[in-house]
């Protein structure tokens, strides 16, 4: 995966599926953790805040907010949290 575009069509794809907030959460680290492109800053801050749902409930954002995002990154936009 190596697109915001593709990046966002697999969350929104997880979140349709209703897979765990914390399992989104571990996957999001991983794209963060190898995303090829460490220029856009932008991007790697939004896979950074969203991959800490893993640490608990606390920190999870709801499935319409995963989907809106989704939504935004699929449609090119700047995600801004």
């Amino acid at each position: 995966m190596n697109t915001r575009l593709q990046f966002g069509k697999e969350l929104q794809k997880r979140v349709t599926e209703r897979q765990d907030i914390v399992q989104i959460g571990r996957w999001i680290f991983t794209i963060f953790f190898n995303w090829p492109n460490s220029q856009d800053k932008d991007f790697l801050n939004l896979l950074l805040h969203l991959s800490t749902m893993e640490e608990g409930p606390e920190f999870a954002f709801t499935y319409e907010e995963l989907n809106q995002i989704a939504d935004d990154l699929i449609a090119g936009k700047n995600v801004k949290l």
